[in-house]
């Protein structure tokens, strides 16, 4: 069966998300062999532009917008929603990872650094986002929960 993700009715173009996350594994990386939680916190603003809707804010876009439109790489636009979502958890990992830095808990940091960059590894290369295959779990659940709700309410009240 298919993945569908749901769909929040705006659209971003998926090579720029794919250099996006090249930007963010290459910078996890970084920032897990120098430990430095500057690394970390800018990983954490970024994240929380794009996630929270301040995209225009966001370095690594602004770079994966230029190297797409340098290699002329063709446009295939996606739903944003589960990116954002995606981004969000980003910006949870990024300000733990920044402090864990602060607080020299390296063992922390190597592992939430490789979580993160093999999340974001998968999204490059493959176009696989795990952020968005929890944000369509999420949504399904919501659903059902919310669709049992119903069901529950219409049954007390006959």
């Amino acid at each position: 069966m298919a993945h569908s993700c749901p769909i929040e009715g705006k659209q971003i173009n998926e090579p720029t998300v794919r250099v996006v996350a090249l930007l963010v594994a290459i910078t996890a990386a970084a920032g897990a062999w120098l430990q430095l939680p500057y690394i970390f916190l800018f990983l954490a603003y970024d994240f929380f532009v794009r996630g929270f809707d301040k995209k225009q804010w966001s370095l690594f876009r602004f770079i994966g917008i230029k190297a797409v439109n340098i290699l002329e790489v063709r446009e295939k636009l996606i739903d944003a929603g589960g990116k954002k979502f995606a981004a969000k958890i980003g910006f949870i990992f990024s300000a733990t990872l920044t402090l864990f830095t602060l607080f020299g808990w390296s063992s922390g940091v190597y592992l939430l650094s490789a979580i993160l960059v093999l999340f974001a590894v998968l999204e490059s290369t493959l176009a696989y986002c795990v952020g968005c295959k929890v944000y369509s779990l999420l949504n399904n659940a919501s659903f059902k929960l919310s669709f049992l709700a119903g069901r529950a309410n219409e049954t007390l009240s006959k």
